[in-house]
């Protein structure tokens, strides 16, 4: 498969996948509500008329007049997502360059650490880690800012570091999942024709290891950035709900508008819900067609 045709096919998907939440997202949700003096009963009609109505307007307004309409607060929807997407984009950037980076260091010293009595703090403790739930661990590092470090506002969009924290947060469990692959993918690595032939030419092991190993562990590494994106975002949502930090998966929560009685609320907005959804399947898109071109500079030699 070349790499224009493995371009489109993400990007063919990810068309696909944002028409479906497109399609699910404007599914009428219009609930009958009757109140007597003993009970509240409630009704749902589905209608192909009205279903079909909703998506003709909102394809109309879209493409007619280039506006997604307005929020609960009458402000421009488009104008919404992109100031909540702003503040996102800083936390999702950090966390996603600092896991990377990281992730691949810490599997590089687990690697090493496997081959010593202290095999507990590599691979072993980045699995004990993992263990662990993610929104256990949010709130475990949100307890210890809290009482150890008062003077951090965590809770505060105010301060320039205000995006560092939900960042870190964000960035634990992809750079643990990161590390794992890393150390997997040098393990494997291990008795490979290859290194049976440069050790024979008598260099040196760092060069053997960075030069020959640990380049050639780089397209398997790479293969796995989508998922790492993936991670980020589905992180994403705890942490800022946890830090109300005014992000975008913290304002798609409050779009959403859930009710425990009726399952969407009376402020439920539609528009905004598929802008939000529209970018971070475009930050999706970007991460993979990043990864297929890098991964084929790095074809295993």
């Amino acid at each position: 498969m070349t790499l224009f045709t493995q371009l489109l096919r993400a990007f063919l998907i990810s068309m696909l996948a944002m028409l479906a939440v497109i399609l699910i997202v404007l599914f009428p949700r219009q609930v009958e509500v009757v109140m007597t003096e003993t009970q509240v009963l409630t009704d749902y009609q589905f209608s192909f008329q009205a279903y079909g109505q909703q998506i003709a307007s909102f394809f109309s307004e879209l493409f007619w007049h280039g506006s997604l309409g307005s929020n609960r607060y009458q402000f421009p929807v488009i104008d919404d997502v992109l100031n909540v997407m702003g503040n996102s984009l800083l936390v999702i950037i950090t966390a996603l360059v600092s896991s990377f980076f990281f992730g691949v260091l810490k599997g590089i010293i687990d690697y090493k650490l496997d081959k010593t009595r202290w095999r507990f703090f590599g691979s072993f403790g980045t699995w004990l880690m993992q263990s662990f739930p993610d929104f256990l661990l949010i709130l475990l590092l949100q307890w210890v800012f809290i009482h150890y470090f008062p003077n951090i506002r965590i809770f505060s969009a105010e301060p320039w570091y205000s995006f560092l924290i939900p960042a870190l947060f964000v960035m634990i469990y992809p750079m643990l999942y990161i590390s794992r692959i890393t150390q997997v993918s040098i393990s494997n690595q291990e008795g490979m024709l290859y290194l049976v032939v440069a050790k024979s030419k008598g260099l040196p092991k760092w060069m053997l290891f960075y030069k020959h190993v640990f380049s050639n562990c780089w397209g398997t590494i790479l293969t796995h950035l989508p998922s790492l994106m993936l991670y980020i975002l589905s992180n994403l949502l705890i942490v800022e709900y946890f830090l109300n930090y005014p992000g975008a998966a913290n304002r798609l929560f409050i779009a959403i508008d859930y009710s425990v009685h009726f399952g969407t609320g009376g402020n439920y907005e539609a528009t905004t819900i598929i802008g939000i959804a529209f970018c971070f399947c475009l930050l999706v898109l970007l991460v993979q067609w990043i990864s297929i071109i890098a991964r084929s500079r790095y074809e295993v030699k």
